[in-house]
């Protein structure tokens, strides 16, 4: 029958995915969990079950291929997808969310452990947890948007049309929540018994949860800074920093940020800096792949596929 055929979520890390796959579980008939009105753990995720609980109809992966979690080929798949301007949410998502990620000293350990082991010996020597550095990271991705693994990765999957698309903004509303589960249970047969105290209590925590109370404030401190209007800025992590800078190195030619994490306080600064950078320290940006349409030559990673 269809509906044994395997069913993988696959999603960013930290984006909700198996919050996803424990809902379609949770509204199956037969579930293990069907007298629990939530699945959240002590770090607000849904990890606190082991593996033998879960209906084995249902999984969970990732987009990116080569790993132990990557896409199942023989399975349906139900791929939770974001717009290119929400690549930095998807990214602060696993910056916050996922496991082993609880503080900010593992933080920047595990993004220079999951970087280009010799690209960090070479450019910053030997190091395992730095702020500077993780942010440094952030800014060569941002310059590069086009070749972002999970990006690339999950338009791929949703060019699929034999795949089920659902926008991670559904996750936060609960209308749209059971709109889309209805439509999933439909396309692969499941006859999901959606409980809507279950919904209630799954959408509130995501709605409050600190990605998503932060999603837009990067946009609204860039919009500030474009209309001139001051705002504090002193809140933004190392990754909406990040996104600020690479955003205005590419609009503003040749002004290169400094290194480090000694940031604004408000986009009053930011813009005194960007109105009063002098011309002597005008320069191709090295974190730039392209530079007016062309190859540039001092890329830090001196070639562009």
């Amino acid at each position: 029958m269809e509906r044994l055929r395997l069913i993988q979520i696959i999603y960013a890390p930290g984006t909700f995915g198996n919050t996803l796959r424990w809902l379609l579980d949770r509204f199956t008939e037969g579930s293990k969990f069907q007298d629990l009105d939530s699945p959240w753990d002590k770090h607000d995720r849904s990890h606190g079950f082991e593996k033998v609980n879960f209906n084995p109809t249902y999984t969970r992966g990732h987009q990116a291929l080569g790993r132990d979690d990557s896409p199942d080929p023989l399975a349906n798949k139900v791929v939770i997808s974001f717009a290119k301007t929400e690549l930095i949410f998807a990214e602060r998502c696993g910056f916050y969310r996922n496991p082993g990620w609880e503080n900010d000293h593992a933080r920047y350990k595990n993004i220079i452990a999951e970087a280009d082991q010799s690209f960090i010996s070479k450019e910053f020597g030997t190091v395992e947890s730095n702020k500077s550095i993780a942010k440094e990271l952030y800014k060569i991705q941002f310059h590069d948007m086009e070749n972002n693994t999970w990006w690339n990765a999950m338009n791929n999957m949703i060019a699929d049309d034999r795949h089920f698309r659902m926008d991670v903004n559904t996750l936060w509303s609960k209308e749209q929540l059971i709109y889309q589960l209805e439509q999933i249970s439909k396309k692969y047969k499941l006859n999901l018994q959606i409980d809507q105290k279950v919904i209630s209590n799954v959408v509130e925590k995501i709605k409050n949860s600190f990605p998503v109370q932060t999603k837009d404030r990067v946009y609204t401190v860039l919009d500030a800074i474009q209309s001139k209007q001051n705002t504090s800025c002193e809140s933004l992590d190392i990754i909406e920093q990040a996104f600020v800078e690479t955003e205005l190195e590419k609009k503003h030619d040749c002004v290169i940020f400094g290194y480090g994490t000694n940031w604004f306080s408000d986009t009053k600064q930011i813009n005194e800096f960007i109105d009063t950078y002098p011309q002597y320290l005008k320069h191709m940006n090295p974190r730039l792949p392209w530079y007016k349409n062309r190859k540039n030559p001092f890329y830090l990673k001196r070639q562009i596929d």
